[in-house]
C-alpha cells in the first residue's frame, strides 16, 4: 500500500539529514524508525495509505519529542503515543493526527495527498500560514524556526 508520489531518494536523504540535525537540538528525542512491515501493517489494519513523505519519516523515526519541554510531540505506529484514526479532534475530510504542537494545535497529514497542516483544534480551523506541501517541508520549517528562536 505504499504511495511513493515523487518522494525521491534525494528527498529521503535530505529527510535523514533533517532528523540528524533535529537530534542535535537540546530537548529532542527521536524514537527508532518503524520497519516497512510495521508501517504496512498499520496501513492495512486501518485501510489507509500514508503520504509518502510521512511514511518516509516513520522509517527514520517512529515518533518522538522535538524541543522539550515545550516542544512538538510526534506520533508513531509502534512507539507510543500511537497514531489513531478515530481521534475526536480530527477534522472531516481525510486527515490523520500525527502530532501535537506546544499550544495543543494538531499536526495533520492528508490521507488523500501529501499536505501537512497545523490545525487549531480549539477554533476548529486550518491556518493557511502553516500549510505545507508535505511532511518534509513541515520538518524543514520546524527545524528552521526552532533553531532560530531557540
Amino acid at each position: 500500500m505504499v504511495a511513493e508520489e515523487d518522494f525521491t531518494d534525494r528527498r529521503r536523504k535530505l529527510m535523514r539529514q533533517i532528523a540528524a540535525n533535529l537530534a542535535q537540538v537540546d530537548g529532542t528525542r527521536l524514537r527508532p524508525g518503524a520497519t516497512d512491515a510495521e508501517i504496512s501493517e498499520f496501513e492495512c489494519g486501518n485501510g489507509v495509505v500514508l503520504p509518502a513523505s510521512f511514511r518516509s519519516w516513520l522509517e527514520i523515526s517512529d515518533g518522538g519529542r522535538l524541543f522539550s519541554p515545550e516542544g512538538i510531540e510526534l506520533y508513531g505506529v509502534v512507539h507510543p503515543p500511537l497514531l489513531e484514526l478515530d481521534d475526536p479532534y480530527t477534522p472531516e475530510g481525510g486527515w490523520l493526527v500525527v502530532g501535537m504542537m506546544p499550544d495543543t494545535d494538531l499536526v495533520l497529514v492528508s490521507l488523500t495527498g501529501e499536505a501537512t497542516v497545523v490545525y487549531n483544534r480549539e477554533g476548529g480551523t486550518f491556518d493557511d500560514a502553516v500549510r505545507y506541501g508535505d511532511f518534509f517541508a513541515f520538518l524543514e520549517d520546524v527545524l528552521r524556526q526552532w533553531t532560530i528562536s531557540g
